[in-house]
């Protein structure tokens, strides 16, 4: 679609679309990038011929891939695949370098013909939030029904006197799928929250006006959008997008062009008068983290306490002079599982943050984080209400639900103790509050089974999927025996996630623990008579086993990591850990002895597995901020070999 017309009624002339061309070719994006710049020269350059009628999945498959005359589009993927991998690399550039460059080529989705228009330049670079006009990435007017599973309430929640009556509660979605993440203008008159709703398999941010409002759908780029937040006067909608350009965009609640603040940022949030933005960068797993507080226009951020090892999450005082935060201090050397965690708060014009002591309030009234995950322990702060208190979500028991806690403007502690605003069951999380009190959350119920799947010898599938696992347990983390009997993992049919074994020829299924505290992974031995486990903080993660026929289960070590694969001559189970100063991974033997076969300072490996035939280490190593790849490392004598020696398996990228 060569030449369609600006708004001066002028077409794109072949020169300027040859030299925007040359620019994205030039660009670091592509130029490193053979087989995509390939493509996107092929098909401007038909198009500019017009030879349209050649831009055809088998034309393209023989001309840029190299396939041959019998190619079945319904065997091989390459060109569907790589024209999405095209359409994302164009995104990232003209949301970046490009986004002022004054001819746009772009993929429409199903089809190979570029889309070649005029594109206005903005009037200021300083203030980059588009105009309807300017739309690249807009609403669209209605959607079909979606399937969401979790559920997303409203309520009003304080009083006059500041407790909470019993609450009124309104259903703002009823599909199966994922619908979570609210957030709330003023009054609770506008709804964004995150969905796959849209039946293309990624998480986009859609937009509601009220209860009873029509879903419309505000985002639709190809990966995932989360994390939204309203500005104060809700004209705009600050979110975090994922994937290959992540980081924090800003974009017209009702549609409009997209801005992108700041790379890698998490869970944005404006300040009261909407003039900055607080965010975090750093790693979910909680191991390293940085606030900022910047411009909500755009501009040079500034970080709050940078003499925090760890701070993340903030969220804004009513009077927006002060952030609270979930911060470490200090590490505890050498145990990275007793991080001395608490809430912060501190002033956003500089000067020193005041521990609320909100963690000792936590611990006293038994209030956990609300996965039992270790990258999801600690509690977070989700919003600071003019009563002043902060709203959060927390286990007690077997339940999430949400709470406050009030937090004294004289010392900045945290004063009285927790306050239950919801009681239903299912996890409750997620609360977003608006400064008027009205209270929005979500009712996540995970639901998931085990599979198999037989593979022929080329690692092709060779038949169609099985159930293995039924009911409404939450069934996940398998291991299976090597010759494919035996399985093992994680249930919480129980009411809490425990360790179940299945023999697959009889389709038997029994709990094999009954133990206090969550189990996190497991590990079934090759020959299927052995099961390994740990568990999950805040007990200490250590390694036991114990036969698959059942019986008392023996502990081989304690803070020592979670038991990832075992050894081919069952011998020896596979962890991970980490130091202050060094990744490893390791080998713990029967007698709870550790050897180490790999180690990385300046990477950090995970997920380790030994082939079966021993001569092979798998594993994943990550090089911070975003370098993960699959590595396979040949082993000798034990151990193994030099860095220099070790084959990425995959290209670096996401996790």
């Amino acid at each position: 679609m060569v030449g369609r017309p600006r708004a001066g009624g002028d077409s794109v002339a072949a020169d300027a679309v040859r030299a925007q061309l040359d620019r994205l070719l030039g660009s670091p994006l592509f130029r490193h990038s053979e087989r995509l710049g390939r493509f996107l020269k092929f098909v401007v350059e038909e198009s500019l011929a017009g030879g349209t009628d050649r831009l055809k999945e088998s034309v393209l498959a023989i001309e840029i891939f190299d396939r041959e005359t019998t190619y079945d589009s319904r065997v091989d993927s390459v060109v569907r695949v790589e024209a999405r991998r095209l359409r994302e690399k164009l995104d990232k550039y003209y949301a970046t370098e490009g986004q002022d460059d004054p001819v746009l080529i772009e993929m429409p989705r199903g089809a190979y013909v570029p889309a070649i228009t005029w594109r206005p330049v903005a009037a200021s670079r300083k203030r980059r939030f588009g105009t309807a006009a300017q739309l690249r990435y807009g609403a669209i007017a209605a959607c079909l029904a979606a399937l969401v599973l979790a559920t997303v309430l409203l309520t009003r929640w304080a009083d006059s006197r500041g407790r909470p009556p019993a609450p009124s509660l309104q259903r703002l979605t009823s599909d199966s799928g994922l619908t979570f993440q609210p957030a709330l203008s003023s009054g609770g008159k506008l709804i964004a929250y995150v969905s796959d709703r849209g039946g293309t398999g990624s998480l986009d941010i859609w937009l509601q006006r009220g209860p009873r409002g029509v879903p419309v759908r505000l985002t639709d780029d190809p990966g995932d959008e989360v994390e939204p937040a309203f500005s104060p006067d809700g004209a705009l909608i600050a979110y975090r997008q994922e994937g290959e350009l992540d980081g924090i965009y800003v974009i017209p609640a009702l549609g409009g062009r997209r801005t992108l603040l700041a790379r890698g940022g998490y869970r944005p949030r404006f300040s009261p008068d909407g003039s900055r933005l607080a965010y975090w960068t750093g790693q979910r797993t909680f191991r390293a983290a940085k606030a900022f507080i910047m411009p909500a226009e755009g501009g040079d951020p500034v970080q709050v306490q940078p003499g925090f090892a760890y701070a993340a999450y903030p969220v804004w005082s009513p009077d927006g002079r002060h952030v609270a935060f979930v911060g470490v201090r200090e590490r505890v050397t050498g145990q990275p599982y007793r991080d001395d965690w608490d809430w912060w708060v501190a002033p956003v014009d500089g000067g020193p943050a005041v521990r609320t002591l909100a963690r000792q309030v936590f611990d006293r009234r038994g209030l956990r984080a609300p996965e039992a995950s270790w990258s999801h322990r600690w509690i977070l702060p989700h919003g600071w209400t003019s009563s002043g208190h902060i709203v959060f979500s927390a286990r007690s028991g077997g339940q999430t639900n949400i709470w406050r806690l009030a937090i004294s403007p004289r010392d900045w502690r945290a004063s009285g103790t927790p306050e239950q605003l919801t009681f239903g069951a299912g996890r409750q999380d997620y609360p977003a509050v608006s400064e008027d009190g009205v209270l929005a959350f979500t009712v996540l119920t995970r639901k998931s089974d085990v599979w198999s799947l037989p593979l022929g010898s080329g690692g092709e599938p060779a038949g169609g999927l099985t159930r293995l696992t039924t009911g409404p347990a939450d069934s996940n983390r398998p291991s299976v025996s090597a010759d494919g009997s035996r399985l093992a993992f994680i249930c919480n049919r129980t009411g809490a996630d425990q360790v179940w074994v299945q023999d697959l020829a009889t389709g038997r299924a029994a709990a094999l623990t009954a133990t206090p505290g969550e189990k996190d992974a497991v590990a079934i031995s090759r020959d299927g008579a052995r099961v390994a486990f740990g568990y999950s903080p805040p007990l200490r993660q250590a390694i036991l086993w114990l036969p698959f026929s059942g019986g008392g289960a023996t502990q081989l070590c304690a803070d020592c990591g979670l038991p990832r694969a075992w050894m081919p001559d069952g011998e020896g189970i596979l962890f991970h850990r980490r130091t202050p100063e060094v990744s490893l991974i390791e080998v713990l033997d029967s007698s709870g002895d550790i050897r180490t076969l790999a180690s990385a300072k300046d990477a950090a490996l995970v997920s380790p597995y030994v082939s079966p035939d021993g001569r092979w280490l798998a594993m994943i190593v990550r090089t911070p901020p975003d370098d993960h790849r699959v590595a396979a490392a040949p082993l000798r004598g034990g151990k193994a070999a030099d860095r220099a020696e070790w084959i990425s398996v995959s290209d670096p990228g996401e996790w």
